[in-house]
């Protein structure tokens, strides 16, 4: 299908973290090539500016498709670009009635923990986005992933070893390291939910006070990105193919915009275990 007008509005709460900044890079490389202009903006995490971006989106620029990056709106919002005939792809969300690109998180988190329970390991730990808000459900699906396999498993998981992150980066994951070691209360394992930046983070407190990976401390990440295989030790994580969703969100957001407007899809690409080194 031929657009008349070739520009896409890409939406997320913060392209400095590691996801969307990626999904945006992979996408403007592909529109700069089908000769289309991106447009991006930031909601910084807050309902009404995220209301008030989408409106302004609908009623001013009128692109030809929308791309939302972890970000669950207002229904009846979605509805009026529906309406409008602008196509809308949402990534790593679900919203009933639209396009949805996503990696199978629960399956990712589900891996991960049964990976480390065959390893032996009961005493685990998590670093995970935020679970209660929204743009939260990839977390939520990993968690409950984590969880149940540990279930199965019949590992008990103590909440004292559940901890939440803003950005998903490096230095968070220093921090909760950090905060790890300051209490003595050092786990067997952590599953960095919150992605391979955060891990490469604790690996660095666990190096800097002498903890030996894997010997004293297994850590597995998520998404399997470039630094995940120079780390030392290189990291072991679960991967996304990250280009693969950000080319079906811009497929269906261009070649096929009439056709989602009316069948919304539900593409699910498969969670792998990448083994490396700190298991």
């Amino acid at each position: 299908m031929q657009l008349q007008n070739k520009s896409i509005a890409i939406v997320a709460a913060n392209f400095a973290h590691y996801f969307p900044s990626q999904i945006l890079k992979l996408i403007d490389s592909k529109a700069k090539e089908a000769d289309f202009t991106l447009n991006q903006y930031s909601t910084s995490g807050l309902e009404e500016r995220e209301n008030q971006i989408l409106k302004r989106i609908l009623e001013k620029e009128q692109p030809s498709a929308m791309i939302l990056v972890c970000l669950n709106p207002y229904k009846g919002l979605l509805l009026d670009f529906k309406l409008a005939e602008i196509p809308v792809v949402i990534i790593d969300e679900i919203v009933d009635g639209f396009t949805t690109i996503t990696t199978d998180n629960f399956s990712g988190g589900y891996i991960a923990a049964g990976y480390l329970a065959k390893k032996g390991k009961k005493n685990i730990a998590v670093i995970s986005g935020r679970l209660n808000l929204e743009g939260s459900y990839n977390a939520r699906q990993r968690y409950d992933g984590f969880l149940k396999a540990l279930n199965e498993n019949k590992i008990k998981f103590e909440e004292k070893n559940l901890y939440e992150v803003v950005s998903y980066s490096y230095n968070e994951g220093i921090e909760v390291m950090e905060k790890i070691v300051k209490s003595k209360n050092i786990p067997e394992a952590i599953f960095c939910a919150a992605g391979d930046m955060c891990a490469l983070g604790v690996i660095k407190v666990a190096r800097e006070n002498n903890i030996k990976i894997p010997e004293q401390l297994s850590i597995i990440g998520y998404d399997d990105i470039e630094q995940a295989k120079t780390s030392k030790p290189p990291l072991t994580t679960i991967r996304q193919p990250i280009e693969q969703m950000a080319s079906a969100a811009f497929f269906y957001a261009t070649n096929e915009s009439k056709v989602i407007l009316n069948n919304p899809k539900k593409i699910v690409f498969k969670a792998e275990l990448v083994e490396r080194n700190t298991v």
